[in-house]
């Protein structure tokens, strides 16, 4: 065994994996805290973005997703530094039956959504890790890891396109910050660009504050009971499908960020059984479906700060500010374009993940049948297809995934038997 291996061995890396250094050690808790709060931040505008297209409480929702992912920690021992948020493969469903129904019965259908997502972690359990990683090999990870990041970018490029001058600014503060900061700082470059972004916003008259002065200091989160119905049920519950797939996939991507094979420890059932359990809360409370967050994945890649404790730190700020209305009316004040500065790097980050995991790993690209696999992914992918069976969107990373899984199957000459 080479020192490298024997190395990661030691700091319970998997073999399989490069060796991820992890910066966490170098900061004590009261650091840990405010290191968690770059996390909620990184989250928050795509997190509330599904309750304010919907109609669901945003404040209910940050409660729910604070509670949700610390439920998630419980449930994978505290070794998958995930921060659970909205997930928007629900928006159309929760929508047509919010308007059909009302929104408390489609409450109905995301606590049926929880319950799918327990089921299949069950069924994945019985059928073993061998079994999973013979499924979701390198060749099928690497490719899946780079869509989430490369499916995201142009939902940076937008946000970022209000305003360019702003969003430059931002992600060179963050750049320069992550590159040449020394200590506490060098890990806060989310944090500080938004600031800097911000203050650009104040000079170019972007930043609206109304808002903030009519938000009340301290409130409770607008929970509401859910009403079970069988029309909710059929058109919300469905979308399970979906987040289902996004969800493996940015489980697999923390794995590969902080150099662990979550697939064996703690095991992608245990990831199912929290999201699961949180999402059937977060139903219960009035929040939106749970998934694990990309923006989270390029937060850890970025600073090396895998501690679970830290994501832990920012659910419980997540928390807070649901009881906080003004602090989350101020951070809602954050312009677009500032955001979009931030997206661009995080968003490429995971797409780089995804890059390591194929090099790390050595896929052979010599063989045709793991070109083969790598590219319809890629391509499907990035290319945008996709299509829709009554009110469920098929996203292209769906497509993709399934479409790579399916492929590494079938074709001869498996790289994992």
């Amino acid at each position: 065994m080479s020192k490298d291996a024997e190395k990661n061995q030691v700091m319970g890396k998997d073999p399989e994996f490069a060796s991820a250094e992890d910066l966490s050690g170098n900061f004590n808790k009261g650091q840990q805290v405010l290191l968690g709060f770059q996390h909620t931040l990184a989250m928050f505008g795509a997190c509330i973005l599904v309750p304010l297209l919907t109609g669901l409480s945003v404040s209910a929702t940050l409660f729910s997703v604070g509670v949700g992912t610390l439920i998630f920690h419980y449930f994978t021992k505290g070794k998958v530094p995930g921060f659970l948020g909205s997930s928007f493969a629900f928006i159309g469903p929760l929508i047509i039956a919010g308007e059909q129904v009302g929104l408390q019965a489609a409450q109905g259908g995301i606590i049926l959504a929880g319950l799918t997502y327990v089921i299949v972690g069950y069924l994945m359990e019985i059928a073993g890790p061998e079994k999973v990683k013979r499924i979701f090999p390198p060749v099928v990870t690497g490719p899946i890891i780079m869509i989430i990041g490369l499916s995201l970018a142009p939902v940076g490029i937008d946000m970022a396109s209000g305003h360019w001058g702003v969003a430059l600014i931002t992600l060179g503060v963050a750049v320069i910050v992550n590159i040449w900061g020394r200590g506490m700082i060098k890990v806060l470059p989310i944090v500080i660009g938004l600031v800097a972004g911000y203050i650009a916003s104040l000079a170019f008259n972007l930043v609206d504050g109304s808002q903030v002065a009519e938000a009340s200091l301290v409130g409770v989160p607008g929970f509401t009971l859910p009403v079970f119905n069988s029309t909710a049920l059929l058109l919300v519950a469905p979308a399970a499908i979906v987040s289902i797939i996004e969800h493996f996939g940015d489980v697999l991507a923390i794995g590969s960020t902080i150099g662990k094979d979550l697939r064996k420890d703690p095991g992608i059932p245990r990831t199912f059984y929290g999201g699961g359990v949180a999402t059937m809360l977060s139903g219960f409370l009035g929040g939106p479906s749970l998934t694990t967050y990309g923006e989270n994945v390029g937060v850890l890649a970025l600073t090396r700060v895998y501690a679970t404790f830290v994501v832990s730190m920012g659910a419980v700020w997540a928390i807070a500010l649901s009881f906080i209305p003004k602090i989350e009316a101020a951070i809602h004040t954050i312009p677009v374009p500032v955001i979009g500065g931030i997206s661009v790097l995080l968003y490429g980050m995971i797409a780089a993940v995804g890059v390591r995991t194929v090099v790390e790993n050595k896929v052979n690209f010599m063989k045709s049948r793991n070109l083969i696999v790598a590219s319809v992914i890629l391509v499907l992918g990035v290319g945008g297809v996709g299509f829709q069976i009554g009110d469920i969107e098929f996203s292209s990373m769906v497509i993709a995934a399934v479409s790579g899984v399916l492929l590494n199957l079938i074709l001869p000459g498996a790289d994992v038997e």
